[in-house]
């Protein structure tokens, strides 16, 4: 028999660990102000665990939406990702326009003209920190060609 899952128990709040980042002896952030550390289940790569979890914003699919939270290690994920994607599109190539080459394309988008010129960096870029970010500077480099779209 499996076990209910149950929601964070708020009759302890004044004993509750504090949330993450904050000093033993530090003040709890006052309600309302922006994001705020809040017990819950996380929404992504750690299996939802019930733990400190921080409000991203909102999250919205085919008509529904809902409110996004991650813990403290899948926020640094996250975070690492994001300036993967940063240092990518950095280096990004060009087409023969001169454009740099998106990660990402539309399926109505045109072809890029060809030929795509390939930066061969100077100075010794930083290595990525994520799987995500290591595929995107093999896309970058000329190293991995793009995948064509599945019909």
């Amino acid at each position: 028999m499996t076990s209910v899952p149950r929601l964070p128990d708020l009759r302890f709040a004044d004993i509750r660990p504090l949330p993450p980042r904050l000093a033993a002896g530090a003040s709890r952030p006052e309600a309302g102000g922006g994001s705020e550390w809040v017990l819950g289940r996380c929404w992504l790569w750690c299996g939802n665990r019930c733990t400190w979890v921080l409000w991203l914003g909102s999250a919205s699919t085919a008509g529904h939406y809902a409110q996004f939270y991650v813990c403290e290690p899948c926020l640094a994920r996250l975070h690492h990702t994001i300036i993967d994607y940063a240092d990518a599109m950095r280096e990004a190539p060009t087409d023969a326009t001169g454009f740099k080459v998106p990660l990402y394309i539309a399926p109505d988008d045109p072809p890029r003209p060809q030929p795509i010129n390939y930066r061969r960096s100077r100075t010794r870029t930083r290595r990525p920190r994520t799987a995500l970010g290591r595929l995107w500077h093999r896309l970058i480099t000329g190293r991995e060609r793009p995948s064509a779209p599945a019909a």
